[in-house]
Formats: structure tokens, C-alpha cells, sequence
């Protein structure tokens, strides 16, 4: 878990330098004006947690997963899952927060 780990923390970089990174409940969490996303791991796999994931589930179903209030999540079992799609999913999450920022209940 801990290269998936490594690879989402670049990804991170590379998609929203102008971010902060900051630990919430033990896991590193990026913000622009809102909490937009952070990484647990788990034994089998790593989630990109999305704060504001509802907004984002309906553009990519097959990718977005869960089913609270406001956070989603993708899954993400091996490095190879870090592609330009999650890139794509992360660029959205980060465009929400800077137009139209939403608070994290």
C-alpha cells in the first residue's frame, strides 16, 4: 500500500501544488478553500477519498464509488490505477473547490 500511498501523494503534487497538505484523522488531506480530498489506506487497497465526491460520481460512475451525504471514494489496488482518469477526477475536484467551493459538513 505504501507505493499506491507514494504514487496518490504525487499525483497530489503534480495536480494542485498551490494546495496545502495537512493530516485529518491520521491521513494526509489536501485543501484549497474546502477539504477537496485526501488517502487512506487500508490492507488491500488505498481510497482517494473525495469531501465533495457526490458532485463528481455522475461524470465517472464506473470510478466513484459510495454512497454518503456529500464524500465518495476511488479505489485503488495497484499503481498501475493512478492514470490519467484519476488525474482527470482529481483536476475536477480541484476546478469545484476553486469555483464554486462547497463546505464539508
Amino acid at each position: 500500500m505504501r507505493e499506491i500511498a507514494l504514487a496518490l501523494r504525487a499525483l497530489m503534487s503534480e495536480r494542485g501544488p498551490g494546495l496545502t497538505c495537512a493530516l485529518a484523522w491520521n491521513f494526509p488531506c489536501w485543501s484549497g478553500n474546502e477539504r477537496i480530498v485526501s488517502i487512506l489506506a487500508h490492507t488491500d487497497r488505498c481510497n482517494l477519498q473525495f469531501f465533495t465526491g457526490y458532485r463528481l460520481a455522475e461524470r465517472w460512475p464506473g470510478r466513484i464509488e459510495g454512497t454518503g451525504k456529500q464524500m465518495r471514494h476511488v479505489k485503488i489496488r495497484s499503481v498501475a490505477e493512478v492514470d490519467q482518469e484519476l488525474a482527470a477526477i482529481v483536476d475536477a475536484a480541484i476546478a469545484q473547490d476553486t469555483t464554486d467551493p462547497e463546505r464539508v459538513a
